[in-house]
């Protein structure tokens, strides 16, 4: 029997952390699996090789060097505003949706806002880059890893979650914009206490970011 055509039993578990869990079947849930994806698993690998590319494109024809030390600068400070801002973004979703990512749908803290708070702060680090460096090359390099997360990345996690928690997600989408946040809704809900492996991963992938930063800025001047 195809999977479009087995019949799913569904069990609503609300919890008190403005989560909802759809039980489902094993096989389905091994189908309906996110890391499947050629986008989602090449995601990181796309980003990484857009930044050298534009690192390496920005030094060879040093492309800062007509920008006035004024504009540098003031690019500089909000390049790392928007990096640190990002950062925070994706730390402070880490602590509601990690160690249950597509396992329930979380509609609390960042994801009471909009539906993709992670990418709002992964978007925020990756315009970091060209602002730091001032390098149009740069902005220009990071557009096909937007593009991926836009196209590819987001629709493919929606899809999975519409399998897995037909009824919850449908639910939340009508409630929830998929980008432009609403603070009007905003609900605090119970964070998780930053103990589990997903979570330090995050924090650690932030560390990398800033110092990767960092070493952009050195490369630009």
């Amino acid at each position: 029997m195809s999977l479009a055509t087995k019949p799913v039993e569904l069990q609503l578990e609300p919890t008190a952390v403005g989560v909802t869990s759809v039980v489902i079947s094993p096989a389905v849930m091994e189908t309906a699996s996110v890391r499947q994806s050629y986008a989602y698993r090449n995601r990181m690998r796309l980003t990484g090789v857009s930044l050298v590319l534009g690192l390496i494109t920005t030094w060879m024809l040093d492309s800062g060097a007509g920008v006035p030390v004024a504009w540098k600068t003031g690019l500089m400070i909000a390049g790392w505003g928007s990096l640190f801002a990002g950062a925070a973004i994706r730390i402070w979703a880490s602590t509601y949706i990690c160690a249950r990512k597509s396992a329930a749908v979380v509609r609390c803290g960042p994801y009471s806002l909009c539906r993709n708070p992670l990418y709002w702060g992964t978007f925020l680090m990756i315009a970091a880059f060209p602002l730091i460096t001032a390098s149009l090359p740069l902005g220009i390099s990071m557009l096909p890893p937007i593009a991926l997360y836009l196209l590819a990345v987001v629709p493919v996690e929606e899809a999975v979650m519409r399998r897995r928690h037909p009824v919850e997600y449908g639910s939340y989408c009508q409630s929830v914009s998929r980008w432009m946040p609403n603070f009007s809704s905003y609900d605090r809900g119970i964070a998780l206490d930053g103990g589990s492996i997903g979570f330090r991963r995050e924090c650690g992938r932030m560390i990398w970011w800033v110092a990767f930063a960092g070493i952009a800025q050195l490369l630009a001047r």
